[in-house]
């Protein structure tokens, strides 16, 4: 009977990009945009320049582009390198029913190899849409126990899906890709008490896991080989790193049903657990005309895993502790009118009338969230005005996920935003090429990523 990895391992083995449906192809270049929009924008934050700054340090062979570098690095630093600048904002694409950021550790492992090996954008988007398809199921399996027992998602799964991706990059067959998953699982790693102190290196865990990823290939295709019962074994990460793993359909549709169909993009900078609130907030001043001074009292109403993570009262200190401060966010998205990437900084944290109102957000959970969850996750929002008025809206899921969809503008949209720093014809032409990736090489937009200037 095989075992999990190893039926994983048979079909990336032998999947190909003629088996990928065109919305697949399609939604696969969307994530790639909205991989590298964020990317470039965290190439300003303070942890991407310092792993940067390092990376650069270190001699290698020139193989891949490290964004905001000025020269060309080892493949797995690079990897590492990038999966660091795409987590830093916290705008990166997710997966609901699995807690789990996929993107942010797959493509930068991927891109990095591909580029390395001198690959087709075809298959470069194969392998992503694998490593998205490991990631999601897996996490989907093993969480909310996973998330509850004070593990990172994105670092702890994430290294298998930037396995998989390098796998069917390098062509591994299946007992060698068995093995490259077997050696990611070993170095699952994430641990959520960054949450709670030192919020500014939490994008270490997909930056390692894409690390992780090529490192476990370019052992696997020289002989190395991983445990096969790394998941499911006595002493393997579902009994090490969870109370209850539910594998019921974990291959159900492979091969059809892809799971990065099922990917939300973000709008807001901040922990996705946040963002029904905001959603909420934001349309009821926008519908009433209400403005920030207005706000007497804002009281939001959750699932519990979203107060675990950002429903402290105590206020951030710092931009990237607010990220996951609902009390916080809500209040900046109330003076600005957004939560976008610039409105996160020293200031905005240290700025009186925002502190002042989030001390008047109060956050709770309740049964008709935690049993809608992971399906919806969503919140109700309740305002009461200076002068006695109420208002309330429910948000059962944010802007951005499948049942709520992002379209193609507000793909592109996002991404100029993101690159706004960057010269206008540079952002266009790495936003042409990557939604023609099929028809180029890896190498023509990894050029235009190397030209990046420093945010």
């Amino acid at each position: 009977m095989k075992t999990i990895l190893e039926t994983f391992a048979e079909y990336f083995s032998n999947s190909t990009f003629e088996q990928l449906p065109p919305e697949v192809v399609e939604k696969t270049k969307l994530l790639i945009v909205d991989y590298l929009g964020v990317s470039i924008a965290g190439l300003k934050m303070d942890f991407p320049r310092m792993t940067i700054d390092y990376l650069q340090s270190l001699e290698g062979v020139a193989q891949s582009t490290l964004m905001g570098a000025t020269r060309k690095v080892p493949a797995i630093h690079a990897a590492l390198g990038n999966g660091v600048a795409g987590h830093a904002l916290d705008m990166d694409d997710g997966f609901r029913y699995g807690g789990v950021h996929a993107g942010v550790a797959v493509i930068p492992a991927a891109l990095a190899v591909a580029e390395s090996l001198k690959l087709d954008g075809k298959k470069l988007i194969l392998s992503i849409v694998c490593g998205y398809e490991i990631v999601n199921r897996i996490s989907k399996a093993m969480n909310p126990s996973h998330l509850g027992r004070g593990f990172h998602t994105t670092g702890t799964i994430g290294v298998l899906g930037a396995a998989a991706a390098c796998g069917v990059l390098f062509g591994l067959n299946k007992e060698q890709m068995a093995s490259a998953l077997g050696m990611a699982a070993l170095q699952s790693a994430g641990l959520l008490e960054i949450l709670n102190d030192g919020a500014m290196v939490k994008p270490l865990h997909p930056g390692k896991a894409a690390m992780g990823g090529v490192l476990s290939v370019e052992l696997a295709k020289r002989g190395a080989k991983g445990p096969m019962t790394a998941l499911e074994g006595e002493k393997g990460l579902f009994k090490a790193m969870a109370d209850s793993v539910n594998t019921d359909g974990l291959f159900d549709g492979l091969g059809s049903d892809f799971y990065i169909m099922g990917q939300y993009i973000k709008f807001h900078a901040a922990c996705r657990h946040i963002h029904p609130a905001i959603d909420g907030l934001l349309d009821i001043m926008r519908k009433e005309k209400i403005s920030y001074q207005e706000i007497d009292a804002l009281n939001v109403t959750t699932y519990p895993v979203a107060i675990s993570f950002c429903g402290t009262s105590a206020l951030p200190e710092t931009a990237e502790a607010a990220k996951f401060s609902l009390a916080s966010s809500c209040a900046m998205a109330a003076f600005y009118g957004d939560a976008s990437e610039e409105r996160y900084s020293v200031e905005t944290v240290q700025n009186q009338e925002i502190k002042n109102l989030a001390t008047r957000v109060t956050s709770a959970a309740n049964t008709r969230w935690a049993e809608a969850y992971p399906r919806e996750r969503g919140a109700n929002i309740e305002l009461r005005t200076t002068s006695g008025q109420q208002f309330f809206t429910e948000i059962p899921l944010s802007k951005g996920e499948p049942e709520n969809p992002a379209t193609d503008e507000d793909f592109i949209r996002k991404f100029k935003q993101n690159t706004s720093t960057q010269s206008e014809q540079l952002s266009n032409q790495i936003l042409e090429m990557s939604l023609a990736l099929d028809s180029h090489a890896v190498s023509e937009l990894t050029i235009l990523l190397g030209t990046l200037k420093e945010n």
